[in-house]
């Protein structure tokens, strides 16, 4: 477990230390861009997955939720996150914010747009996301 940690933290620091992405320099396309995907050896029916996740100016991310814990870190832009049974919140480059597993939410971009690298604590063998139509918008059972 601890060598996949530590393969882990290395690529997200990777990812943060950047100066293409620091700068913005290096574009990457709209959407969420899988960048590492990587067994937990102590939690056999987990993975992480590490994605760069770029959302355009006003662009607004279909209603979904994800199989287990989401926690991000916004390195550009701002964006307005949306969750289900939560007041929006804005975030702005810098803040970082924890999504709750099975918790429908559906961001949307700020006038500059938004890129936040996305650490994900996800449940082995589920989809990566999950679509939630608007007229089936209430919280999954668990």
């Amino acid at each position: 477990m601890k060598k996949a940690i530590g393969q882990v933290c290395l690529v997200a620091a990777a990812l943060c230390a950047s100066p293409a992405l620091a700068h913005g320099d290096h574009e990457m396309p709209a959407g969420s861009n899988e960048m590492l995907r990587a067994p937990l050896s102590g939690a056999p029916d987990l993975e992480v997955i590490i994605s760069d996740v770029v959302i355009p100016a006003g662009a607004q991310v279909p209603r979904h939720y994800h199989p287990g814990e989401e926690f991000l870190y916004v390195i550009e832009g701002s964006a307005t996150h949306v969750e289900e049974g939560q007041p929006d919140r804005p975030l702005n480059a810098g803040d970082s914010y924890v999504i709750a597993p099975r918790r429908i939410h559906e961001p949307i971009g700020g006038p500059e747009g938004a890129r936040a690298i996305v650490f994900r604590v996800h449940v082995k063998d589920q989809p990566e996301r999950v679509l939630v139509p608007r007229d089936e918008a209430e919280e999954p059972s668990e």
